[in-house]
C-alpha cells in the first residue's frame, strides 16, 4: 500500500514552528553566546562584568531575526530597505498607467 499524503514544501518545512533557516539563526545564536561566555576573560568596567551583556546581545540575534522574517522572508526586508534608503527621483507629468481608472464603467443612475 503506498503512501498517497501529499508533501506541502510550498515555502519550508517548519520545525517546532519555525522555518529552517530562523530555526538555524536561534540555535547558532545560543551555542555561539555560550561559547563566547566560556571561553572570554571577565571584562570588568565600573564594577560589572561586560560579557555576560555582549553574550545577552549575541543570544538575541537569532529571535530577533525570526520575529522580522516571521511573515516575509529577507528579501522582503531588503526591499523595503532599499525602497526608503535608495534615491529615488519622482519627476511631475501625466499618469504612467492612464487604465488604471475606469473611464467606461456604467454607473448606476438613483432616482430621488
Amino acid at each position: 500500500m503506498d503512501d498517497i499524503t501529499p508533501l506541502n514544501l510550498e515555502d519550508a518545512p517548519k520545525l517546532f514552528g519555525l522555518r529552517l533557516d530562523q530555526l538555524v539563526w536561534v540555535i547558532v545564536s545560543f551555542l555561539l553566546s555560550t561559547q563566547i561566555y566560556s571561553f572570554m576573560n571577565p571584562v570588568m568596567f565600573n564594577g560589572q562584568d561586560l560579557r555576560l551583556y555582549l553574550c545577552l546581545f549575541v543570544m538575541l540575534i537569532g529571535p530577533v531575526y525570526c520575529l522580522l522574517t516571521l511573515n516575509h522572508s529577507g528579501s522582503y526586508w531588503e526591499n523595503l530597505l532599499s525602497f526608503y534608503t535608495g534615491s529615488t527621483v519622482l519627476i511631475p507629468g501625466p499618469d504612467p498607467n492612464p487604465v488604471r481608472f475606469l473611464v467606461d464603467e456604467k454607473l448606476p443612475e438613483f432616482i430621488d
